[in-house]
């Protein structure tokens, strides 16, 4: 009898870790589209090795942060979130994310810019899977390549460029700090500095230095040189492109349908060195996986993420949504390194930094991308308009706080 009841306990208490097991769910929120694609597939491989369900909910990633705020609290919040890093200064501000265990994860394998962008004040929050910056897009048929410095560059485009044929040698967004910043960044000047413990200084700003006015000065000859007329915005330079008309811009992989649609025959590479020896230093976005503070389920998502963001399954995710991956063991492999599109993407992004994730980075576009616009237009001397767009960046900033 003894016996007997011995089995029938021990089978009570395996039925019971089953179930229990069986009855894990994660609940994960990603933007529709082939990201989502993504989860949902591998999601279902999750399942059948470990019994834990995956269950993905279309969020829009932009929008995720405000839903956490009220989902999280009432019980009704994910327990994984997926977005940019520059969303993340202030979920973490308002304590909605799970600070992540560093001593778990082997950050080694991550390009060092994804996990400093994936960090707020030191700490880790977020485990990188993609990023993303711009680089030069060139048309193969006009120029066969991008040369290695920044002087032979220009001479290049400005032999090309002629504006009473409508062709033009090269064209960008000049007037927008997010597409600007690499030419200031590679100059010496900086947004915010960094403190002790690794995390951003808002009271230093570097956007007036000497480095910062160097590469203004640069900025100012795109347009003085003939290059960049006023009223060639984003979309002038996308259609001359596009159109054959245009031999090289500045933009993102976002356009790759785009050009792929359209049939021009392009090739894509890092922006060429500095006369300062130094590369442009452009604006990288890392995309990340988060954990939600108000999550039950925190160690089993944590499991799930280190599974997901593996070497092989990092790979899976660039095979099925074409990301440049955020791991180096990953865009080191063949596939990479023989793809110069992709690896001049991956290139750039090392070669470049994280856009601040700190709320005080919103106080920053505005000033910075008017003193651009006086800039280009001669309006005004990088010495003059720097210093004002540096106090006007401390005021914004002030009275944020208040």
């Amino acid at each position: 009898m003894k016996n007997y009841l011995k089995v029938v306990l021990v089978a009570m208490l395996v039925f019971s870790m089953s179930l229990s097991a069986s009855a894990v769910k994660l609940v994960v929120w990603q933007s529709s589209g082939a990201q989502e694609e993504f989860i949902n597939t591998m999601g279902k491989l999750y399942t059948a090795e470990t019994g834990v369900e995956i269950e993905v909910q279309p969020v829009d990633q932009l929008t995720q942060d405000d839903k956490l705020a009220l989902d999280g609290p009432a019980g009704k919040g994910p327990d994984i979130l997926a977005w940019p890093h520059d969303q993340l200064g202030i979920p973490v501000m308002q304590g909605l994310l799970w600070e992540l265990p560093e001593d778990r994860i082997d950050l080694s394998v991550y390009s060092d810019t994804a996990v400093q962008a994936m960090r707020v004040g030191g700490k880790l929050y977020g485990i990188p899977y993609a990023m993303e910056t711009t680089a030069l897009v060139y048309n193969k048929d006009i120029i066969k390549e991008i040369p290695d410095t920044f002087d032979e560059f220009m001479e290049l485009v400005l032999s090309l460029n002629k504006p009473g044929e409508n062709k033009y040698g090269f064209m960008a967004n000049l007037e927008d700090f997010y597409f600007m910043h690499g030419f200031i960044a590679g100059y010496g000047g900086y947004v915010f500095g960094m403190n002790e413990d690794g995390g951003l200084n808002v009271d230093d700003i570097g956007l007036d230095n000497e480095g910062a006015i160097k590469g203004m000065h640069l900025i100012r000859e795109f347009r003085a040189s003939g290059l960049m007329p006023e009223g060639s915005t984003y979309d002038v330079a996308m259609g001359l492109f596009t159109g054959g008309d245009l031999a090289v811009t500045l933009t993102g992989p976002w356009e790759f349908d785009n050009f792929n649609k359209t049939g021009v025959n392009y090739g894509i590479a890092p922006l060429p060195k500095l006369d300062n020896g130094v590369y442009p230093k452009q604006f990288v976005g890392v995309k990340g996986y988060y954990i939600s503070n108000f999550s039950n389920n925190k160690e089993e998502a944590l499991k799930f993420l280190l599974w997901l963001t593996s070497k092989e399954n990092n790979f899976r995710q660039y095979e099925m949504t074409a990301i440049i991956p955020a791991r180096e063991d990953v865009t080191a492999m063949p596939e990479f390194t023989n793809n110069e599109n992709f690896k001049a993407f991956a290139t750039q992004a090392e070669r470049g930094v994280p856009m601040p994730n700190i709320p005080e980075m919103s106080q920053v576009w505005e000033p910075m991308n008017n003193a651009l616009t006086f800039v280009a237009n001669g309006d005004a001397t990088p010495e003059e308009v720097m210093p004002l767009a540096v106090m006007q960046i401390m005021e914004n900033i002030e009275m944020m706080k208040k």
